[in-house]
C-alpha cells in the first residue's frame, strides 16, 4: 500500500510558496487536544458521581504542547461535558463547534477531573496547517492522515495518506470509502502528501476521483465521490 510517485507533481507543489497553500485551506478553532468518545464503563462511574444528566462528553486522550489546552490546564483523562453553555455528548460535536469559533475567541470549558467538576477559561487558537490538510475533505465527508509502514530490518517506508474516517450517509461513504484506504491518486494526479492532497482537492468542485489500494483487496479500486445536487 504504497503512494505512486510523480517527479513533476513533485516540482510543483514545491515551487508553490506555503503562504499559497495556507489560504488555499480555510481557518479552523482548535484546542490541542487529542479526544475519544466516553466509554460505557466511565459513563456509568461519571453518572453515578456527577448525576445522570452530566451527559456523554468526550475523554481528552493527549493534550499537545503549547498548544490552548496547555495553556488552560487541561489534562489527560478529563472529560469536557460542556462549552460555555453546549452540552458535548460526542466527538464529532466537539470538533465541530471549536473548529467554528474564531481565532482567538475565549471559551469556558466544563470538565469532569476525578470527582471534581472545573470551570477551565481557553483561548481558541488557529489549527496548525497539517491539521487543517487531514480535514481538507470534510465537504465530501472524509478525512485523512498521514500513515508511514515501518519494518524491522527494511529501509524507511514512504509516507501513505489514508482515509481516517468516513462521516455516516456521506458523499465518500455512498461512494464506498473505508477508514484505512491509501489514497493513490486523486483526479488522476499521484497523491505524496499532506499538501498534495489538500492542494488536489481545493482544485475540485463538486466531484473527486479517488484511486484506492484497500488491504485485502486484488487490484487499487476507482471511486467518484460526487456533493449533492
Amino acid at each position: 500500500m504504497r503512494l505512486a510517485g510523480q517527479l513533476l507533481l513533485a516540482c510543483l507543489v514545491c515551487l508553490l510558496p506555503a503562504s499559497a497553500f495556507a489560504d488555499s485551506l480555510p481557518e479552523m478553532g482548535w484546542l490541542g487536544i487529542s479526544i475519544a468518545e466516553v466509554g460505557e464503563e466511565l459513563a456509568d462511574r461519571l453518572a453515578s458521581a456527577f448525576g445522570p444528566a452530566t451527559g456523554n462528553g468526550v475523554q481528552v486522550v493527549e493534550v499537545l504542547k503549547g498548544g490552548p489546552a496547555e495553556s488552560a490546564r487541561l489534562a489527560r483523562g478529563d472529560v469536557i461535558v460542556q462549552v460555555d453553555t453546549q452540552p458535548i455528548w460526542d466527538v464529532r460535536q466537539l470538533q465541530r463547534l471549536i473548529r467554528s469559533r474564531p481565532i482567538g475567541g475565549r471559551l469556558s470549558l466544563t470538565v469532569l477531573r476525578d470527582a471534581a467538576r472545573l470551570t477551565l477559561p481557553v483561548v481558541v487558537g488557529p489549527m496548525p496547517l497539517p491539521a487543517r490538510a487531514q480535514l481538507a475533505g470534510e465537504r465530501f465527508g472524509f478525512s485523512v492522515r498521514e500513515l508511514s509502514d515501518e519494518t524491522v530490518g527494511q529501509p524507511p517506508a514512504a509516507t501513505r495518506i489514508v482515509i481516517a474516517f468516513v462521516e455516516t450517509d456521506s458523499p465518500a461513504a455512498r461512494a464506498g470509502l473505508r477508514p484505512l484506504d491509501a489514497i493513490l491518486t486523486l483526479n488522476d494526479q499521484p497523491v505524496r502528501d499532506l499538501e498534495g492532497f489538500a492542494q488536489a482537492l481545493a482544485r475540485s468542485q463538486r466531484a473527486v476521483r479517488l484511486l484506492l489500494e484497500r488491504r485485502g483487496a486484488p487490484a487499487p479500486i476507482a471511486a467518484t465521490v460526487e456533493l449533492p445536487g
